[in-house]
């Protein structure tokens, strides 16, 4: 099969695996429609955890590289030159290339075809505008971060919603809502935020994954160190601990670290070489931190599929309103 795992080398087994795979496509070992092991054989194939090779598989899917059909298995879904952006590019080029000669031949000068492109383009981004989306999350930290981060264009107003808040909220809140474009929250919640009144309809589902420069910092920290998780909450702290857990990466001890107190986060952190913070305590922990302390950040962001799904929703919503505003203006005449 030509996958070699190693467990000393430092790396994340998960990156080992997507790179030894994108690796056998781009060298045309395994075409395209080439059938993976699925995860469980590939796991005891190689010795790891299910877990391990699902996230190796999420990250080669959301990238295009391999397909799931449901009920058949895992394919290769491109070839070579799909895995570089360089070609991606080209291809590009081509169709615009192409659409510049069609445009020709049917009387449309060059100026003419910028000029309606750029109409094009000005009119998908208003597309956007005026939409309304809640994100929901359990915890306050992954919460901001959305909300900050996330780029989605001008006139998307966001309503982050906390989990706890929506549970104790009232009848008002929860009708709020319900008047969402869009609502978004991770897999973990969907179940319960449509008991809470979003409409099935308007939910949407995101993945979230580690930054992988985070996990390759700390796949290079001794296994028998004591490295400790400063952060807003215990939920986020665990959600850190669950993460690093499933790429094989256990510490001797991975003390959760909530206080607000720098003089508590500080004594914690005495003879320490390593800690993780969340974003929202890196400048807590630089400000108590001695001389040579690794501080590394971890974040958590939503994977290259959900982002790709929230556009598109996002572009969905945005032609509903739109046709909706035009039937009712038709109405009004």
């Amino acid at each position: 099969m030509g996958l070699v795992i190693s467990r000393k080398s430092g790396i994340p087994i998960y990156v080992q695996l997507k790179s030894q795979i994108k690796d056998l496509v781009q060298r045309g070992v395994w075409v395209t429609g080439h059938r993976l092991p699925t995860e469980r054989e590939l796991a005891l194939q190689l010795g790891v955890s299910r877990n391990t090779v699902s996230m190796a598989y999420n990250e080669l899917e959301a990238e295009g590289i391999i397909s799931r059909r449901q009920g058949s298995g895992t394919y290769v879904s491109v070839g070579e030159d799909s895995l570089e952006r360089a070609g991606r590019k080209e291809r590009l080029i081509k169709m615009i290339d192409l659409a510049m000669e069609e445009a020709s031949h049917i009387g449309f000068s060059i100026e003419d075809f910028t000029a309606i492109v750029m109409l094009q383009v000005r009119e998908r981004k208003e597309l956007l505008e005026q939409l309304q989306v809640a994100f929901i999350e359990c915890n306050r930290e992954q919460l901001d971060y959305f909300t900050r981060e996330l780029e989605l264009g001008s006139g998307v107003a966001i309503h982050p919603l906390l989990l706890d808040d929506l549970r104790a909220g009232t009848e008002g809140e929860r009708n709020k809502l319900a008047r969402m474009d869009l609502v978004v929250t991770t897999f973990y919640h969907l179940d319960e935020v449509r008991e809470l009144g979003a409409p099935a309809d308007k939910i949407l589902g995101i993945a979230l994954e580690p930054e992988l420069a985070s996990i390759v910092h700390i796949a290079r920290i001794p296994r028998e160190t004591v490295v400790p998780v400063v952060c807003l909450t215990q939920t986020f702290g665990a959600s850190v601990v669950e993460a690093l857990s499933n790429v094989g990466l256990t510490f001797n001890e991975a003390p959760i670290i909530t206080s607000r107190n720098l003089k508590e986060v500080q004594r914690v952190l005495t003879g320490l070489k390593w800690v993780i913070c969340s974003p929202s305590r890196k400048k807590d922990v630089e400000a108590v931190a001695k001389p040579g302390t690794q501080i590394i950040e971890f974040i958590f962001h939503p994977d290259a599929g959900s982002i790709t799904a929230l556009k598109t929703s996002l572009l969905t919503c945005k032609r509903k309103n739109t046709g909706s505003n035009l039937m009712k203006a038709s109405s009004n005449k």
